[in-house]
């Protein structure tokens, strides 16, 4: 039987993190640990809000399990961040772009800016 994966409050707003901390990571758990460092949480509050077994957790970050790729989304939400994925495009040779919305509001920002100068 699955369980429920509650995540308490509003899910925070996805950051990117920066190339030289990712250029830093040796391989996608690296990554999962960076995700996990820069949001502040304890490993015990995330594994706990994932759903995932106490021991389970532990031998995950000591690299002798596997991180579930199905959660993988779950964490950057709860973390705050795109880490494993970025850190997943940058070796695939691809760069992550902001949404089409995004953009526009970016671009319209920056025209709202101009204007005002």
């Amino acid at each position: 039987m699955q369980r429920e994966m509650a995540v308490h409050g509003e899910p925070r707003k996805l950051q990117n993190v920066s190339i030289e901390l990712l250029k830093m990571c040796d391989d996608e758990l690296d990554a999962v640990r960076l995700c996990i460092q820069l949001s502040s949480f304890t490993h015990e509050y995330i594994g706990k809000e994932l759903s995932i077994d106490k021991g389970h957790f532990s031998r995950m970050m000591q690299g002798q399990a596997g991180f579930p790729t199905h959660k993988r989304l779950a964490l950057m939400q709860l973390c705050g961040n795109r880490a494993p994925i970025q850190y997943e495009a940058m070796q695939s040779g691809c760069d992550l772009v902001e949404s089409k919305d995004a953009k526009i509001r970016q671009l319209e920002e920056q025209l709202a800016a101009a204007r005002a100068a």
